[in-house]
């Protein structure tokens, strides 16, 4: 088990850093699932800016951390990769299926991976992202002042 798994268990909400046409940085907060992979999944509108931007430029950022008052018990993970719309069937189940398992409420407007790209009558166009990370930084304060891990993947 890696050291992150735990905390990312925990946590709902990643911040996804894209790239607008001009090049500016673009910033939006997703409920996200992992994998052991460790591979993220995000569910989003396609028209949306971050999705319009991951449809020009795969790189991205990514940090997941929690709230505290107490710089000793910062918690978090920083990420660098790649984001792109999943199209394979055995992905998107993958995906779909851990993503409502840890949020329950999405079975109610989106009752199978099969309604995925296809309109809501009240939440548009809905489809799943993934996260697939070349970096990953850990950062644990509770093991001390700046405590870092960094992991690399293929």
């Amino acid at each position: 088990m890696k050291p992150w798994d735990d905390f990312l268990s925990t946590q709902t909400t990643l911040t996804l850093g894209t790239l607008n046409p001009d090049g500016s940085p673009y910033l939006c907060d997703l409920f996200y699932v992992h994998d052991a992979t460790p591979s993220l999944y995000f569910l989003s509108d396609p028209h949306t800016q971050h999705a319009q931007n991951l449809a020009r430029i795969s790189q991205i950022s990514a940090t997941v951390h929690h709230t505290t008052k107490d710089w000793q018990t910062i918690r978090g993970v920083q990420i660098i990769g790649k984001a792109m719309r999943v199209n394979e069937a055995t992905d998107r189940q993958h995906g779909f299926e851990i993503y409502v398992a840890k949020f329950p409420f999405v079975r109610k407007w989106l009752p199978s991976v099969e309604r995925l790209g296809q309109a809501h009558p009240l939440f548009g166009v809905i489809e799943l992202y993934k996260i697939t990370p070349r970096w990953l930084r850990w950062i644990d304060n509770t093991q001390g002042f700046g405590h870092k891990e960094e992991f690399e993947f293929r």
